[in-house]
C-alpha cells in the first residue's frame, strides 16, 4: 500500500512537497472541483520496489485507475509484477493491489463495469484479466492462448487486440479476441532473427531497451484495418494489416532496431501523425499521408525535428475534441526533466500551443487518455531522492486546450 501521495498543486513547490510527503497517505489534499487540475507523486514504504506505469483510465464516477509494472529488488521473479492503484476523482488513493501475474502490456480499458488488462504467468501465457475497480478482485481472467504479451487494444467494436511473441517460429503475433474473450483471427509475422527474442524479453523485463511497441486502427480515406509496431521482416516496424484477416498490408520501415516509428495517430482523409526516432534524434510529421499497401522508408519524408526530447523518447498521441475544435496531442518527455505536450490543430495541422510541466528528477510518459470533463490525465513515472522509481499522475484542466 501507498504510504504517501505526494501533492504538487499547480501553484506549489514540488521540492517542499518532497520534502514533507513521506509521513501519510493524502498529504495536503485540499477541496477542489473535479475539473481543477493536479500532479499527484505516489510513494512507497518498500525502497527496493520499482514502479513501471503502464496504463491509466478514468472511472465512472470520475476517479482513475492505474496499472504499473513492479520490479522487486529482493525477488527471484525475472519480470515485473502487476500493481493497481485507485484513485478518487482529486487522485487520493483509495485502494492499491499487487497480481501474481506479469509483464502487463497496455492499454486498459472498462467492459462491463469492469477494468480489463492483459498480463502472463510465469509461463509466459498470455491472459485478460478483470478487475472490480470497487475492491480490485479479479472478477474473471481468461487465457488467450498465446505467449509473450507486448501490447493491447481495444478497438471501436469491442473486440480485444493483443501483440505477442511466438517462440517457435520466432514471430510477433497478432491476435484477435471477441467481446467475450474468444479468438476470432490470429496473424503471424515473421521476424527471421532469432535474436530477437532476446530483446523482447529484456524489454518485458525492464533491463535493456523499452521498444514502442503499440497497436491502433484506422477508418479513413486510406481504408479500415489495423497498424501494429512490431518486430517483422529483420527490423521494428509499423505494420498495416488486413482488418479481417490481420495479414499484413504495408508498412513504415527504419534501419533495424535501433530506429522506430514511436508514435502513430490516425487523422481526417487519408492522413496520420506520427513521431520517430533515428540518428539519436526524435523527429515529427503532424501530417502525412503513407501508403497502407506498401512498404516505405520514413527517412523519405521531411519531418520536424524535437531535439528537446531524451533519446529515443516514448510518445503517447491523442485526438482530444473540444469547444474549440479538434486537436491532436503528442505527450512525451525532455532532457530538462519536463513532461511536454504538443497540441496540434486536427484541421490545419499546426502547432497551437506547448504544454510544459516541470519536475526535480528525470520523468517517462506512459499514458495520456482525456477526461469526460474535456481535459487530460498523464500517467508518467519520476524519481524521489534521485533513486525510487515512483508514478504520476499529472491532470490537466480542459481550460488549458482552449485556443490563446
Amino acid at each position: 500500500m501507498w504510504n504517501a501521495s505526494i501533492d504538487r498543486w499547480l501553484t506549489g513547490s514540488v521540492l517542499a512537497v518532497l520534502l514533507l510527503g513521506t509521513a501519510s497517505c493524502g498529504m495536503d489534499q485540499k477541496d477542489i472541483l473535479p475539473e481543477d487540475g493536479f500532479l499527484k507523486i505516489f510513494n512507497h514504504p518498500q525502497e527496493e520496489l520499482a514502479f513501471y506505469p503502464e496504463s491509466v483510465v478514468q472511472l465512472t464516477d470520475g476517479g482513475y485507475l492505474f496499472l504499473s509494472g513492479v520490479k522487486d529488488e529482493l525477488s527471484e521473479t525475472e519480470y515485473p509484477y502487476a500493481y493497481l492503484t485507485r484513485t478518487d476523482v482529486t487522485g487520493k488513493v483509495l485502494w492499491s493491489r499487487s497480481y501474481e501475474w506479469n509483464a502487463p502490456a497496455s492499454r486498459m480499458f472498462l467492459q462491463d463495469g469492469r477494468a480489463c488488462f492483459v498480463a502472463m504467468n510465469d509461463q509466459f501465457q498470455a491472459f485478460a484479466l478483470e478487475v472490480d475497480p470497487g475492491s480490485g478482485d479479479i472478477a474473471a481472467q481468461h487465457d488467450l492462448g498465446m505467449t509473450m504479451p507486448l501490447a493491447s487494444y481495444r478497438d471501436q467494436e469491442g473486440k480485444l487486440l493483443v501483440l505477442g511473441y511466438e517462440f517457435d517460429s520466432h514471430s510477433s503475433w497478432v491476435c484477435k479476441f471477441s467481446a467475450s474473450f474468444n479468438l476470432e483471427r490470429s496473424s503471424l509475422l515473421n521476424v527471421n532473427n532469432d535474436l530477437m527474442q532476446v530483446e523482447i524479453q529484456r524489454h518485458m523485463n525492464k533491463i535493456g531497451q523499452e521498444y514502442p511497441f503499440y497497436i491502433g486502427e484506422f477508418n479513413n480515406g486510406t481504408g479500415n484495418g489495423y497498424y501494429v509496431s512490431c518486430f517483422y521482416n529483420y527490423t521494428l516496424r509499423n505494420v498495416f494489416l488486413d482488418r479481417s484477416s490481420l495479414s499484413p498490408s504495408g508498412d513504415i520501415y527504419l534501419y533495424q532496431t535501433g530506429e522506430a516509428v514511436s508514435s502513430l495517430i490516425p487523422k481526417a482523409g487519408s492522413g496520420f501523425g506520427l513521431t520517430s526516432y533515428y540518428e539519436g534524434n526524435n523527429f515529427i510529421l503532424p501530417r502525412t499521408e503513407p501508403d497502407v499497401t506498401a512498404s516505405e522508408n520514413i527517412k523519405d519524408w521531411e519531418a520536424e525535428p524535437l531535439y528537446e526530447l531524451t533519446f529515443k523518447a516514448p510518445v503517447i498521441p491523442l485526438t482530444l475534441q473540444t469547444e474549440d475544435g479538434d486537436f491532436t496531442l503528442f505527450a512525451s518527455q525532455t532532457n530538462a526533466s519536463r513532461i511536454v505536450l504538443y497540441q496540434y490543430a486536427a484541421d490545419s495541422d499546426s502547432l497551437v500551443r506547448t504544454h510544459e510541466k516541470g519536475f526535480d528528477e528525470q520523468v517517462a510518459v506512459a499514458d495520456l487518455v482525456a477526461t469526460d470533463d474535456g481535459g487530460v490525465v498523464i500517467l508518467a513515472g519520476t524519481f524521489i531522492l534521485g533513486k525510487y522509481r515512483r508514478p504520476v499522475l499529472y491532470k490537466m484542466d480542459p481550460e488549458e486546450f482552449l485556443k490563446p
